[in-house]
């Protein structure tokens, strides 16, 4: 609780706390609201340096400190990349808030094992891009689209890089085929998002087909040529939820699904990493079930439902619902009960 609120983590809470103030401005009507707006952004996102000089300077550095950091610039950027939807483009701020949050819970997984994988000067280079080029959109300076993909390039870069030192501490090989395939249907989401926000839904259609094709390659790919690994598992999972979380909110922002919707399917799917989080810290293995792969395939039936406007795509979100949450009580009965068994073995 002391390391929590030493003055570096102090900053960075307030940082957080700040972050509605920003959000104001930016779609407040009040004159010069770009400027404010984007002078207020720059100030939380200097606040990020000036907490990391206190916490070196004052031997402040904690592990806690190394977690909420990053997290709170996250959070900054991803309210920001937000609330600016229609000055940048929709799979732009896709990109970069799915990289976000995948690297945010491989933080989280590593957490109770007392494993913190500190920023890296690649993440640094990411986040300054990430701050120039949101002030350029804010204050509507020329070339801020290439500023945002060059931004975006980076994010994708450094999070890959992220990954494969995540896969080294796991003590395993993370460059293989079947990983590389993941990581191709990866990058293949913000594609399938590109092509569904401009009305083209014949290549959208083409290009998800491809994902779906890829997440089972992959699988095939790592049996036949024994190659799974704990960390593969982690990332195909983190894969297949970016895609439906990331499509999800797409499609509230299309216009394609109420944001009812939203809610409804992210419930699950936060309590499903929450459960799979636990029982990883425990027994470093990943649970896999059928029910959950039953779960994903439904999913991406109803996506292609949506696509194509399907007569019946209400009542198939209806059955992918029950289906996700009858797997969440039940993954939470199984991590709760095995927790139960391993404390009675003690």
């Amino acid at each position: 609780m002391k390391e929590l609120f030493s003055k570096p983590n102090q900053i960075t809470i307030i940082r957080v706390l700040l972050i509605p103030i920003f959000v104001y401005f930016l779609l407040s009507d009040l004159p010069y609201k770009d400027y404010i707006s984007a002078f207020i952004f720059i100030i939380l996102s200097l606040s990020d340096a000036f907490d990391g000089y206190i916490a070196r300077k004052h031997k402040q550095t904690t592990k806690i400190g190394k977690i909420i950091d990053p997290i709170a610039d996250k959070l900054l950027i991803a309210a920001a990349l937000v609330f600016l939807i229609g000055r940048i483009e929709l799979w732009m701020a896709v990109v970069i808030i799915a990289r976000e949050l995948i690297i945010t819970i491989a933080r989280i997984l590593f957490l109770p094992k007392k494993v913190v994988i500190p920023a890296s000067m690649l993440g640094k280079i990411k986040t300054i891009s990430q701050i120039i080029a949101i002030v350029a959109v804010i204050l509507n300076i020329p070339f801020n689209w290439w500023l945002m993909l060059m931004a975006v390039l980076i994010t994708v870069v450094s999070g890959l890089d992220y990954l494969v030192k995540m896969g080294r501490m796991m003590g395993e090989n993370v460059v293989n085929l079947s990983n590389i395939i993941t990581t191709f249907r990866l990058l293949l989401i913000p594609l399938f998002l590109i092509s569904m926000s401009q009305g083209n839904k014949n290549f959208a259609l083409v290009v998800f087909t491809i994902i779906v094709l890829s997440d089972k390659l992959d699988g095939i790919s790592a049996r036949m040529m024994e190659q799974i690994t704990k960390f593969g598992r982690v990332y195909d999972a983190f894969t297949d939820f970016t895609l439906v979380i990331s499509t999800i909110v797409s499609f509230y922002l299309m216009g394609f699904l109420d944001f009812s919707w939203v809610l409804v399917f992210l419930f699950p799917s936060i309590a499903l990493a929450l459960t799979k989080t636990m029982y990883f810290s425990r027994y470093n293995e990943v649970r896999s079930s059928p029910l959950g792969k039953i779960t994903i395939g439904v999913s991406y039936a109803v996506i292609i439902a949506i696509i194509i406007n399907f007569i019946y795509r209400f009542e198939m979100l209806v059955l992918v619902a029950l289906v996700a949450y009858v797997y969440m009580f039940i993954d939470i009965y199984k991590v709760l009960n095995s927790q139960k068994a391993g404390s009675m073995k003690k």
